[in-house]
């Protein structure tokens, strides 16, 4: 479930032929595997396999302590420190190796070696040198000066929770050693440095934690952590925590939660889920050979104009519906030509783009990104959609992988496809990856619609597709999309990776009330992410402790 396979994509030369090319597609369709009895909204032990028809491998820990990401860590100290921006110190530290979870924030990839360690010691003591250069400087982090007071309020920040009289009392003692160390600082500033470079290094600052009895609620002060630090990326701030004792219902939850939705750091957080749940990075790295319509600059506006469609759909209230049906799309100048349209100013703004245009999918950034040179790709746009849209399982690939051959005189790509494919002995080709790619046929390798391909053969998009509720025929990709949106599975799937990336863990079958919950939201009357992420936070598995040991 983590996309396709991370090697160098040279679309132009062929480089990269996906590895699920004549794949084993050992997955099937079918219910639960291994489901015990399921958690309080529908975590438990359960790991693995197939729930519904969506593909929910994993191994989910249910860590008590989850180490903040290089971001939450960043936004975090701002909150602390009360600095004007996030910390650039974490551009240095080590970053998780992605592909090997659906999300970078998974608890997985979440551990603390030398390394990083040694990365947040030298922070913490230059982030303590830095805002305890002069009284002025410390009057920004707290403006009292008062041991007590600096130890209490900063120290609620850092531990995202009132200090214990115990904490406070070992924060009071190396406030006064700090005092009595050399140097031209105020006394004051001396022992307020080592208590900000202490309280920076506490496992209480680097991890949010989830310390209650097992199926037991959340504390107030860790429902408004789990919530600041997945909606802000960020500690949460004072004011949250002067109303975090009354986070005790799912209303009370949801209603924070609202407000968090409508703030610019709920639309970054998105920006990174879309991001990564599409890969849209990839869109940067998009390379071709031999095509004089493509132009490296078109990079940018592809990656510009998939990251706009996807904080419309956001911050409009729109949904997974929007996500494949909507004609309207984000187009830069250089984009304007391959879509047929005249060029509007020099920035990416917001067109209809047509009929033949339905859904993200039909849209120039995926179809270039998923093409050979100027040829349609029909493998990789077929096992994309079935792994990040539709969480199909496709099972493993196969150990030796031919090359897409060049096409024939009179053979159409998909007539070309069908024979190489036509021997891996499976199912996930003919019923799974080739339908969905070949949907796609009408839109050559820059995402410029045609209906005749290779000296004029006609195209054929059509196809049957086994959905999770069984299967459906369509005569293009517009029609498939209609069904995706009318359909359950790519509800379910959206579902479970929002899910999966909230909880920052893996979504498995004992989950499957839970992602049920959120699809059917999702398929409702307005069905938006909005909504959806409401419903989550009201929801026992994100207000409850789920298991795991300390």
């Amino acid at each position: 479930m983590t996309g396709l396979p991370r090697c160098r994509r040279a679309l132009g030369a062929g480089l990269c032929v996906t590895a699920l090319v004549l794949a084993g597609c050992t997955g099937s369709l079918g219910d639960p595997e291994g489901s015990d009895d399921p958690a309080p909204g529908g975590s438990g032990p359960a790991t693995g396999g197939v729930a519904r028809g969506i593909d929910m491998p994993g191994a989910p820990q249910y860590h008590r302590f989850v180490r903040l990401t290089n971001s939450q860590w960043a936004r975090s100290v701002q909150v602390v420190l009360n600095l004007a921006a996030p910390s650039s110190l974490s551009d240095t530290f080590e970053k998780p190796v992605a592909g090997t979870t659906d999300f970078t924030n998974n608890e997985h990839l979440l551990s603390v070696n030398q390394r990083s360690w040694s990365d947040y010691q030298s922070a913490a003591e230059a982030l303590a040198e830095e805002v305890t250069a002069s009284d002025a400087a410390l009057a920004k982090v707290y403006p009292g000066e008062d041991a007590a007071g600096f130890i209490e309020t900063v120290g609620r920040r850092a531990y995202r929770r009132p200090l214990t009289d115990a904490e406070i009392a070992r924060y009071t003692a190396l406030f006064e050693t700090g005092t009595a160390m050399s140097g031209t600082k105020s006394a004051f500033a001396k022992g307020a440095q080592l208590v900000i470079r202490t309280l920076l290094q506490s496992p209480h600052f680097l991890y949010r934690t989830e310390l209650g009895e097992d199926r037991k609620p959340l504390s107030g002060y860790e429902i408004a952590a789990k919530l600041s630090l997945w909606l802000r990326s960020a500690a949460p701030s004072d004011e949250l925590l002067d109303e975090a004792s009354t986070l005790t219902t799912p209303d009370a939850i949801a209603a924070v939660a609202e407000r968090m939705l409508e703030e610019p750091t709920a639309v970054e957080g998105m920006r990174y889920f879309h991001g990564e749940l599409l890969h849209l990075e990839r869109y940067a790295t998009i390379s071709k050979v031999g095509v004089p319509s493509y132009k490296e600059s078109l990079n940018a506006e592809y990656e510009e104009s998939a990251y706009r469609f996807f904080e419309k759909i956001f911050t409009e209230g729109l949904g997974v519906k929007d996500i494949l049906t909507s004609t309207k799309g984000f187009v830069g100048p250089g984009m304007a030509s391959l879509y047929g349209l005249t060029p509007s100013g020099s920035g990416v703004v917001e067109r209809d783009l047509g009929p033949d245009r339905v859904g993200f999918f039909s849209q120039l950034p995926y179809l270039t990104l998923n093409a050979l040179n100027e040829e349609s790709d029909s493998i990789h746009r077929g096992v994309s959609i079935n792994l990040d849209v539709l969480c199909t399982p496709l099972g493993s690939p196969a150990p030796d992988i031919p090359p897409v051959p060049p096409l024939e005189p009179g053979q159409t790509n998909r007539e070309r496809i069908t024979r190489l494919t036509s021997g891996c002995g499976g199912s996930c080709h003919n019923q799974l990856i080739n339908p969905v790619g070949f949907a796609f046929e009408h839109f050559d390798g820059m995402g410029q619609y045609r209906d005749e391909e290779n000296g004029g053969l006609p195209i054929d998009s059509s196809g049957v597709y086994a959905f999770s509720e069984g299967s459906k025929s369509f005569a293009d990709a517009g029609e498939l999309m209609r069904h995706m949106a009318e359909g359950e599975q790519a509800h379910l799937c959206y579902a479970k990776k929002l899910a999966s990336f909230a909880l920052q863990r893996d979504v498995v079958p004992s989950d499957l009330r839970l992602v049920e919950t959120l699809a059917r939201v999702s398929r409702g009357a307005s069905g938006s992410v909005k909504e959806m992420m409401l419903e989550l936070v009201k929801n026992e598995a994100f207000r409850t402790r789920m298991g795991g040991t300390l």
